[in-house]
């Protein structure tokens, strides 16, 4: 039985990253997000996996197959679509930077440890080096900055209203940085979460309203005329406004005055 998974093992790895962010990509690309019932213990799971696969690698480095230096050559590179695939279903936990960073430099240690050829080795390492070390850049400081900003708050939802028939939810959305704030109206397509054991498959809301800090908006409402017709009325420093969006396949479109 160990015999027929051997040439799986020699790309573990690879096979790990590429499965786990095609799987991701694909709730991206369908419109959710997955919601996992425990973060720490989902990145926990992860980083148990990914450390016994590479240990697993290293020890079989030697036991090469043509797949298998394809795969490892390539390891940084799925490295890198599994960890952007991850990320955009990723918490606020600090955790899941000690995930990235641990895919990022397993996937370079099986890489040095499995390419034989040096011309090859010294190439692709440099190459790998250069474009990992901006998502590495990206998502430290993106943690830092959670951790050293104390004047930044909190989303919170200051109302949301749902249409007529209970088929959409608009929600409005004040995102706090320091002194400034941006609010947003986010409309979200209501019975289409999935409930699954490890998680939640959450539809992600479409923002079809953005307010920035600047224009100063105050008193901001929403009213439904219908589930195709929604109306946000806002104060600035001009006076009062009326803006109306309604829903035309799958986009909700910003009428003309």
């Amino acid at each position: 039985m160990a015999r027929r998974f051997l040439p799986l093992r020699r790309v573990g790895l690879a096979a790990f990253f590429f499965v786990h962010g095609s799987v991701y990509w694909l709730i991206s690309w369908l419109g959710y997000t997955f919601i996992p019932v425990h973060e720490m213990l989902q990145v926990g799971l992860a980083l148990a996996v990914i450390l016994a696969l590479t240990i697993d690698g290293l020890r079989k480095r030697h036991d090469r197959t043509r797949y298998s230096r394809i795969g490892n050559a390539l390891l940084p590179i799925i490295a890198l679509f599994f960890v952007l695939s991850f990320a955009d279903h990723s918490g606020e936990s600090p955790f899941y930077l000690l995930l990235f960073i641990t895919a990022f430099l397993c996937s370079m240690v099986l890489f040095f440890a499995c390419t034989q050829n040096r011309t090859v080795k010294i190439i692709l390492g440099v190459i790998h080096a250069i474009i990992l070390i901006i998502p590495i850049l990206i998502f430290t400081l993106a943690l830092l900055g959670r951790l050293f900003a104390p004047l930044s708050g909190p989303t919170l939802m200051r109302q949301s209203e749902l249409s007529p028939n209970g088929v959409y939810l608009a929600e409005v959305i004040d995102r706090r940085d320091g002194q400034y704030s941006d609010i947003g109206v986010n409309i979200t397509r209501q019975g289409r979460d999935l409930n699954l054991l490890v998680g939640e498959l959450r539809l992600r809301p479409q923002t079809i309203y953005v307010a920035r800090w600047r224009v100063f908006v105050q008193d901001l409402t929403l009213h439904w005329e219908t589930d195709g017709m929604l109306h946000i009325t806002y104060s600035d420093k001009y006076g009062q406004d009326i803006v109306r969006f309604e829903r035309q396949g799958d986009a909700w479109v910003r009428l003309n005055d």
